[in-house]
């Protein structure tokens, strides 16, 4: 075996263990990637570029953090906008929420009413579309299924090679 077919092999195995170490942290620390879908909070990100977010514990809501809240007309859809005002009392964290590019503050206060929420963690500027967001689990499979197609390359390159008659 030549020294480059076998530095391949070992550059299928290591990426195929990124792979699954990527996965695994996705999995174990809540991270979500999510398509932005609207202007309102230009300049930071933009229609079409992707965030990653992290789920934080409620009570660690702070003033200028940008969640990912169900919008209060109808809740199976989500926004993105940045926390301008932080009520807790009694057991209770009310907030309210402002698109960066919008000149006021959004009209409802939103009482958080799981232990968890999405925060925006990092904006990656984007040149391919994702339809729908995706999910920890999406991303778990992704990571996982492309590390078992390495995994089934690298030993498909270990085989011996038949010699035609």
């Amino acid at each position: 075996m030549t020294w480059r077919r076998r530095l391949k092999d070992i550059t299928l195995v290591i990426s195929s263990l990124v792979f699954v170490a990527l996965a695994a942290y996705s999995l174990q620390n809540k991270i979500s990637l999510s398509m932005v879908t609207s202007r309102s909070m230009e300049p930071l990100m933009e229609a079409g570029d992707i965030v990653v977010s992290k789920q934080i514990q409620k009570w660690d809501i702070k003033k200028g953090d940008v969640l990912i809240l169900p919008l209060p007309q109808n809740r199976g859809l989500k926004y993105m906008h940045r926390v301008v005002e932080v009520d807790e009392e009694f057991n209770r964290t009310t907030i309210r929420t402002k698109g960066d590019s919008n000149p006021n503050p959004d009209k409802w206060l939103i009482e958080v009413l799981s232990t968890e929420v999405p925060k925006v963690f990092t904006v990656l500027k984007s040149s391919f579309v994702f339809s729908s967001p995706i999910g920890r689990e999406s991303i778990f499979a992704g990571l996982i299924g492309s590390a078992a197609l390495l995994i089934l390359l690298a030993a498909w390159r270990q085989l011996p090679k038949r010699s035609h008659r």
